[in-house]
């Protein structure tokens, strides 16, 4: 067995202590954590100490961290608006980069981080862990095969009834540029354009509401329904006076090839408690839906519905990162392509800034728009 790869994880909130290291450490006989770093140094000396790592491995300063631990892979598990320089400052320091989803709230910043990773020559994969969950996975190799015949609409809906995350700085536009969108919207939009072949969104028409988390209900909530099923390591103290993104948005999507897809997102709408729509695809020839995972056409003389059975994934919390982390190391060695290109991640994070600019200015967003490349 060859050296193991040192990780180091920057921001060391929820997402890093219940997804990405038992993650990691699912991959022991590969890697091996080399510092943790967080704005809370604290809470990265907690961290470290609750992987085996002695406290002075956790920093207050991520360069710091860099510099010392001098890492081959980092997590970057900060509020969205930060990913961006940690990302950045990790490439320049040697280490290829898991970045939470969404990449960074804006098309612009995406393209400067995949540029300074090309410059490097080190690799940045972006978590979107939805793609490495059985029912994705199926769905876009049956789609592959054209079963669904020509796909000319679909829609998906990320939408929680109450669930607002209370932990972290998610309410907080400054440190994360979204709410809902950016946290599980995210997740739904790019699992079902990469199902469908990534085609290219275009335009969109979106409505962007904060009507609902902004005031006190006085509801009695657990952590588990805003996403965090084991709970939190180091809570923030949340109010509800702080919450500045939105709570539920909408959008209609216009893809190339004249294909056009809904998104729903939300933390806190009316809506019914067992879900609000779901994830479908329609095609000339049957439909799709993605959970549990059905083919919806006809059979002789009768509709019918086939359901597809799955392998059952492990049970554990944030299954999917686990299969990120696996993939991303056969991608280092150049054993696997990259399942998450960077055509793709700018593809949903282009979609997502025009739905957020759509409702900002009332009227449609086009693609352009949004890169400055209108003639």
């Amino acid at each position: 067995m060859g050296k193991k790869l040192g990780v180091a994880i920057i921001g060391t909130g929820m997402i890093a202590n219940i997804a990405h290291i038992p993650a990691w450490q699912a991959l022991k006989d590969q890697v091996e954590f080399v510092g943790m770093a967080d704005a809370l140094p604290e809470r990265a000396k907690a961290t470290a100490k609750s992987v085996g790592l002695t406290e002075d491995k956790g920093y207050g300063d991520p360069v710091k961290m860099l510099e010392e631990c001098k890492p081959d892979i980092v997590s970057v598990c900060t509020p969205n608006c930060f990913h961006k320089q940690w990302t950045i400052e990790a490439l320049k320091h040697g280490a290829h980069v898991l970045c939470e989803k969404p990449i960074a709230p804006g098309y612009a910043d995406a393209l400067e981080m995949y540029k300074v990773a090309e410059q490097v020559g080190k690799v940045l994969f972006v978590g979107q862990s939805s793609r490495f969950m059985p029912e994705a996975e199926a769905a876009k190799e049956i789609v592959s095969t054209g079963v669904l015949g020509d796909v000319y609409y679909a829609e998906t809906s990320a939408c929680r009834r109450r669930g607002v995350p209370k932990w972290g700085q998610f309410h907080i536009k400054e440190d994360n540029g979204g709410g809902p969108v950016y946290d599980i919207g995210v997740h739904s939009l790019d699992a079902l354009l990469w199902i469908l072949g990534n085609p290219q969104v275009t335009a969109v028409s979106g409505g962007v509401y904060t009507k609902i988390a902004n005031t006190d209900e006085g509801l009695k909530e657990d952590l588990a329904a805003s996403g965090a099923p084991e709970g939190v390591l180091t809570p923030r103290p949340y109010s509800y006076k702080e919450f500045t993104v939105e709570d539920y948005a909408a959008g209609f999507m216009r893809l190339e090839g004249g294909m056009t897809l809904f998104l729903k997102s939300s933390w806190a709408a009316n809506i019914p408690s067992d879900g609000f729509g779901g994830t479908y695809a329609l095609g000339t020839k049957c439909g799709l839906k993605l959970h549990p995972l059905t083919l919806l056409g006809v059979t002789g003389a009768y509709t019918s519905d086939t359901l597809i059975n799955l392998p059952t994934p492990a049970r554990v919390p944030f299954v999917g990162h686990r299969g990120e982390t696996a993939h991303l190391l056969k991608v280092i060695a150049g054993e696997e392509e990259m399942r998450v290109k960077k055509c793709e991640v700018l593809n949903v994070i282009g979609a997502l800034e025009m739905m957020y600019r759509s409702s900002d200015i009332g009227r449609e967003v086009t693609l352009c728009e949004i890169t400055g490349n209108c003639k």
